[in-house]
C-alpha cells in the first residue's frame, strides 16, 4: 500500500520535503557565515494550497521497464525578499543567531509533521489489525 496515495500522507510528505530543503539552505547559510559578500538565503514559505493543487500530478512512464517514483520530487524556490538584519563590513549578511533560530523552527515543524505521519500510520494499523 502506497501511503502517499492518501491525501494526509501526501501533504505531510510534501511538507517534510519542503522542510528538508529549507534546512539544507539554512545549513549552507551557516557554513558561509564567514565568507565575504554572502547574503543569507531562505525558501519561500510553504503553501498548503499549492501542495493540495499539485498533489494529483503524476509523471508519465514512457517505457514499461521504468520505475515509478514513490512521490514526485518537489522543487522549492528561493525567496528573494529576505531582509538582511545586519551586514558585516566584508559584505556578509549571515547572522548566525538568526539562522540558528530558523533551524530550530524547521526542526520543530519537521517533528510535528513526522508525528502526524506516525500517529496516522498507527491509526491505520489499528484499523487493519485491530490491536
Amino acid at each position: 500500500m502506497d501511503l502517499t496515495s492518501i491525501g494526509l500522507f501526501n501533504l505531510a510528505s510534501h511538507r517534510m520535503d519542503y522542510l528538508s530543503a529549507r534546512h539544507k539552505v539554512l545549513a549552507e547559510n551557516i557554513a558561509n557565515a564567514d565568507t565575504p559578500g554572502v547574503k543569507a538565503r531562505d525558501l519561500k514559505p510553504f503553501s498548503f494550497a499549492q501542495a493540495l493543487q499539485g498533489a494529483g500530478v503524476q509523471q508519465a512512464r514512457t517505457n514499461a521497464a521504468h520505475l515509478e517514483p514513490l512521490h514526485q520530487a518537489a522543487v522549492f524556490r528561493e525567496d528573494r525578499r529576505v531582509d538582511v538584519y545586519e551586514t558585516a563590513p566584508d559584505g556578509n549578511g549571515v547572522v548566525l543567531e538568526e539562522q540558528m533560530m530558523k533551524t530550530a523552527e524547521v526542526r520543530q515543524q519537521y517533528d510535528l509533521a513526522a508525528n502526524l505521519f506516525q500517529k496516522n500510520v498507527g491509526m491505520l494499523r489499528y484499523a487493519f489489525i485491530g490491536r
